[in-house]
């Protein structure tokens, strides 16, 4: 990663670390309202988590939002994992602070939760119909796609 932050291993007191909960994004249907939830409920976040979870391969680039848009402090170390064709590969795990969660929870962000829990119900029960749409939509575009004309010789007209 070009700009990952830097790990703070020496920190003097990391019990005096900000953890003032930041603000939420008003829409609940969306990628970062999941991950924003999934770390309230003191989940630890990889990005393959994700994948599975959320639908999404960008972990990151959400949490870096939660950071820098809505304000809150999100932990994270690299952890490593072994992979299915024998390589040892690094990947981050993303968390809350216990603090910042308590906090959040005084300030009524359960309701808020269980309002991204219904949206993404909700938003899931159209998936069929979203992944018909997209075959048809690819269908035209493949259809519309103008063919390499080096292309026809090689393989003949087919």
């Amino acid at each position: 990663m070009k700009n990952a932050p830097t790990e703070i291993n020496d920190e003097s007191a990391p019990d005096k670390r900000d953890s003032t909960p930041g603000t939420f994004p008003k829409r609940r249907n969306t990628v970062i309202a999941g991950v924003l939830a999934a770390l309230m409920e003191s989940k630890t976040i990889t990005s393959m988590d994700s994948v599975f979870s959320m639908s999404t391969t960008r972990l990151a680039a959400f949490v870096c939002r939660l950071e820098q848009r809505y304000g809150w402090t999100i932990d994270r170390h690299d952890v490593a994992t072994g992979t299915n064709d024998g390589r040892e590969s690094w990947v981050t795990a993303y968390w809350l602070p216990k603090s910042a969660i308590g906090k959040a929870f005084d300030l009524g962000a359960r309701e808020w939760v269980d309002g991204v829990k219904a949206a993404s119900i909700d938003r899931r029960k159209l998936a069929g119909k979203c992944k018909a749409e997209a075959a048809k939509k690819n269908a035209i575009r493949n259809k519309l796609r103008k063919q390499d004309p080096r292309q026809g010789r090689l393989w003949g007209e087919l």
